[in-house]
Formats: structure tokens, C-alpha cells, sequence
């Protein structure tokens, strides 16, 4: 029990070190959407009477100008230090949850397990420990330390991604939805989480009653947003914040360098081809949405995490601390890395980006020995690798169903030509 709860102190210990190491300035951590210099700016401007909305500045919601018109500035790194426990708890209690159901589904559907399938079955000691290791994967991963650090929004954001994700693996539809659409008013891309709730909600469901409790969790969760988009408009005066928020996410007007790829194509594209690719970009993570349903319909936590981190790849103004929440959720999947082929080739490239994004971007802003074009290039070795790490726990899934049903000695067999089959992601 110590042990546990020493994790929890050397993580937070950690975050109150790293505040105020000038993490707030850099590009890979801070954005238009998520900066504290930029919150405390429209706070300001709040405090002053003046509308924030009116320049190109602050673009947060109006519930977060409120709620941060009350903090004092010199003590609000002990409340995003909060975010960030409170965050470590939901993913252990997710973790404990998703543990114990695999034990049970497991146990449940033994008799249609083949026989060579033993050593892939999940065991009493990983479920006990499951809890500890999602909190590890949390609370000592620097990403995430860096992101609490630089007092970023995307703290909340976390958080209420991961309220969200323990309602989902709980069944808890009321909270699901409150949480999801909170966390939609913040950053509007988490809507996409619908379907995965959806299906965790209807797949043991006949036609109609799938549809009534759709229809439910869409209206549960649209009154939800359309109440705290009233409350906003009534705090602000008006609804000049939706292009300020929303708007901003959706059309990216705002080019500044970040670990995306929307920054870089838009600086170079000519202006009448802009609206065309902005809606291409955007539209980018709504395809994937169909073809993992179809696929992955009986895995709705593992649908979600996957969005999760498709999000974290193509959303307009990404973030480490939006990687950072998927990669502290990979230890749900951590029967699936006997499958994966791929961990060394993607650990090194995010290991490689992560270090050489600072070097590149003193070379190119500071030292001008260098261009646009090497920060970039660090942005793309980073988005390979996290598309590497999500097609790799796909396919992983895929092959671990397949030998828990059929077993190893399928894939031995050879036909009449000496040929073995394999197994495709489809």
C-alpha cells in the first residue's frame, strides 16, 4: 500500500518540480486552445469589463473564464496539480474495472477457447495490479508531467476524458454523457466518443431497444451541452464565443507551429484552396468511424482509446498532453503486446521527435541555422509513430482473437503449395 501511494506523491512531487520551467512558451506543449498565458490574458480582460472575444487571443470557453477569474494566479498550479490526481484515480478505477470484466468475459466464454490458447488468458495477478499500473503510466509519464506543468487546459480535458472512459466501462449512461459533454464544450472532438458509448450501451440489444437507448444517450447529451452553451452565453453577454472556440477549432485560422499537421499545409496552400482542405483535414477522423465500428463493434473501450489517439494525431491544435492520455491508457491493452511487432520501431521514433523537437525549433527560431522545414519534419516522425502504435494494437487485437478461437497450429498448417496462411487487418 505504501508502494502505491508513493507513485501518487513522486508523480505530483514531479509536476510541482517542472512548474515554472518555461514548459508554459513551448509549441509542443502549449497551443492557441490550451494556453495559460493566453487564459490569463482574457482573465483579464474579463476582470476589466472588456469582451475577450473581440480579439484573436483567448479561445477558451467562457465556464474556464469564469471558473479562472476566481483563482489567484500564484496558487492555481495547486489546482491543475488536483486535475492531474484526480485524472490518476479515474484511470486506476478504470483500470481495476476493465480487470475484472476481462476476468469475467474470460471465464465466461473458456468452453470456446481453444485449448492451445492457455498462455494468452488473462491472470488473478495482472487483474489485482491493473490499477497500479495505470496509475504508474500516468502519473510518471513526462508528457503528461510536462502538460500539468505548463498549467494547460488540456489537464481538464484529460480528466474528463477520463470520467468519461469509466463511465463507459461501468455503464454508468447519465455520467457517460454528462462527462462526454463536458469535455465536447472544451474541445468539441470528443462528440466523436458517441459511437463507442453507444455501442457499449446496445450491443446486446434487440433493433428497437438499440434505438430508444440511442435516441437516450443523444438526448441526454445533447440537453446536457445545450445547457452549458446557455450558461455560457448568459456569462459572456452573448454568443460571439462560438467562433471564438468553436470556430477557431473548425476553420484554423490561427497558423502558429505545433505538433500537428494542419500548421505547416495551410502556411504553404494558397488561399483558394484553403476551405476545400479544411474541411478535408477535419472530415479525416469522421471516416475512421464507420470501418472500427464495423470491425471492432464489440470493443467499445478499445474503439475509444483509438479515437483517443487518432485524435490526438489530426485534431487542428494537438498537444503532448493529448498523447500523453493515450499512451497512460496502453496498459489496458497490455495483453496485447505479445501480438505487437512494431513497439521498438514506434518507441524509438517518439523517443527520437521527442528530443529532437526542442533541438529544431532553437535551431530554427533562436539560432536561424535552421527552417520551418526541419520542425516539421520532427512533427511528421511524431504522427508515424503514433499512427504506427495504433494500426500495431489493432492488428494485435485481431491476432489474439484469432488464437484464442483457433489456437497456434492453424497458422502452421501449409497447403498444397508449401504456403501458410496469414492473418490481414480488415
Amino acid at each position: 500500500m505504501l508502494g502505491e501511494g508513493m507513485v501518487y506523491v513522486l508523480g505530483l512531487a514531479l509536476r510541482y518540480w517542472v512548474v515554472g520551467a518555461g514548459a508554459a512558451d513551448r509549441p509542443e506543449i502549449a497551443t492557441p486552445l490550451n494556453s495559460w498565458r493566453r487564459l490569463t490574458e482574457g482573465v483579464h480582460l474579463y476582470r476589466a469589463g472588456l469582451d475577450p472575444y473581440e480579439g484573436v487571443v483567448f479561445h477558451e470557453t467562457p465556464l474556464a473564464l469564469a471558473v479562472f477569474s476566481w483563482v489567484e494566479g500564484r496558487h492555481a498550479h495547486w489546482l491543475f496539480l488536483l486535475g492531474d490526481l484526480l485524472t490518476a484515480l479515474l484511470l486506476a478505477r478504470l483500470g481495476r474495472v476493465v480487470a475484472q470484466q476481462r476476468l469475467v468475459k474470460q471465464e465466461v466464454e473458456r468452453r470456446s477457447y481453444s485449448k492451445e490458447a492457455a498462455p494468452l488468458l488473462a491472470t488473478i495477478s495482472a487483474t489485482l495490479n491493473a490499477h497500479r499500473s495505470m496509475a504508474l503510466a500516468f502519473l510518471l509519464n513526462p508528457y503528461t508531467i510536462a502538460n500539468c506543468a505548463a498549467m494547460t487546459s488540456t489537464v481538464w480535458a484529460n480528466l474528463l476524458l477520463a470520467a468519461f472512459l469509466v463511465s463507459l466501462a461501468s455503464g454508468w449512461r447519465a455520467a457517460a454523457c454528462a462527462a462526454l459533454a463536458l469535455a465536447t464544450y472544451q474541445s468539441l472532438y470528443p462528440a466523436l466518443l458517441l459511437l463507442p458509448l453507444a455501442l457499449s450501451r446496445t450491443r446486446t440489444m434487440d433493433r428497437r431497444a438499440a434505438l430508444q437507448e440511442v435516441a437516450a444517450i443523444l438526448a441526454t447529451f445533447a440537453a446536457v451541452l445545450a445547457l452549458l452553451l446557455v450558461i455560457s452565453a448568459e456569462l459572456v453577454g452573448g454568443w460571439s464565443f462560438l467562433t471564438s472556440t468553436y470556430g477557431f477549432i473548425l476553420s484554423v485560422p490561427e497558423l502558429s507551429p505545433n505538433l500537428g499537421i494542419f500548421w505547416y499545409f495551410f502556411t504553404e496552400m494558397f488561399d483558394h484552396f484553403r476551405l476545400f482542405f479544411v474541411w478535408t483535414f477535419q472530415l479525416n477522423l469522421v471516416i475512421y468511424l464507420a470501418p472500427l465500428a464495423i470491425r471492432f463493434p464489440d470493443q467499445p473501450l478499445l474503439l475509444a482509446t483509438t479515437l483517443t489517439g487518432l485524435t490526438a494525431v489530426f485534431k487542428s491544435y494537438p498537444g503532448v498532453g493529448d498523447v500523453g492520455l493515450f499512451l497512460s491508457l496502453l496498459p489496458l491493452f497490455a495483453h496485447l503486446l505479445p501480438f505487437m511487432k512494431q513497439t521498438l520501431v514506434t518507441g524509438g521514433m517518439l523517443l527520437a521527435a521527442t528530443v529532437l523537437a526542442p533541438i529544431a525549433w532553437q535551431l530554427w527560431i533562436y539560432n536561424n541555422s535552421a527552417n520551418a522545414n526541419y520542425y516539421f519534419a520532427i512533427n511528421l516522425v511524431y504522427s508515424t509513430a503514433l499512427i504506427f502504435l495504433i494500426t500495431d494494437m489493432l492488428f494485435a487485437q485481431v491476432k489474439r482473437e484469432y488464437f484464442l478461437v483457433k489456437g497456434f497450429s492453424a497458422l502452421e498448417q501449409e497447403d498444397s503449395e508449401g504456403r501458410r496462411p496469414t492473418l490481414q487487418l480488415k
